[in-house]
């Protein structure tokens, strides 16, 4: 089944569709800093509220440092900490910055990330390097968690994005790579995708740009 004219706009996350992302390799590098249990350890960091309040710019970079350097062994200095990081940060999907930018000529193009400003710090001026001009370009309207406040999966930051871009539920796609991101979105009555793993956002749609929906 294909979704022509119901579908206007596109809401795409960042990270695993635009931007690859490597868990292990940040993993890695964690490890070689000392930390034992990694797994154990990542785990119960990122039930601690102190990731998701960097995520939504409630706690400086510094703060972030210093609460980060108390979980590792040892004295690691904020250079070591913040290599690991951004350990996680691979690289732009060529394909995919492509494909984003012909997509800008069919539908109304969002974006919605999950994010910190350590990262944000990386990736942006990445961007500008490879490519010439700004990421924030491709889209209508960049909406990164840091700068807003709030974060997937809450319900809040699907009603801000549809409020503030004035935009109309039925008629958005929501593309991500998270299942409990997808399922809130579903909740908020935003069309959505979850990507699979493998799959990746030029196998959504046709040689046409249209999308191509079960």
């Amino acid at each position: 089944m294909k979704h022509k004219s119901k579908i206007k706009t596109l809401i795409l996350d960042f990270g695993g569709i635009i931007y690859q992302i490597d868990h292990q390799k940040q993993k890695k590098t964690f490890l070689q800093l000392g930390i034992q249990n990694f797994d154990e350890r990542y785990s119960q960091a990122i039930q601690n509220p102190l990731f998701a309040m960097f995520e939504t710019g409630s706690v400086s970079n510094e703060k972030f440092r210093n609460e980060l350097a108390k979980m590792l062994p040892g004295n690691i200095s904020e250079t070591n900490i913040d290599r690991a990081w951004n350990s996680i940060l691979v690289g732009y999907y060529p394909a995919m910055v492509s494909l984003v930018e012909q997509l800008g000529n069919k539908y109304r193009l969002f974006l919605l990330s999950n994010t910190n400003a350590i990262h944000y710090n990386v990736y942006m001026p990445e961007f500008r390097n490879n490519y010439g001009n700004d990421l924030s370009e491709m889209f209508e309207k960049a909406y990164w968690s840091f700068k807003i406040g709030l974060r997937k999966p809450t319900h809040e930051v699907y009603e801000y994005v549809l409020n503030d871009s004035n935009l109309t539920s039925g008629e958005c796609m929501f593309i991500d790579d998270t299942a409990v991101n997808v399922e809130a979105a579903r909740a908020c009555g935003i069309n959505s995708i979850c990507l699979k793993p493998g799959q990746q956002l030029s196998n959504l749609f046709d040689e046409g740009l249209n999308l191509i929906v079960g």
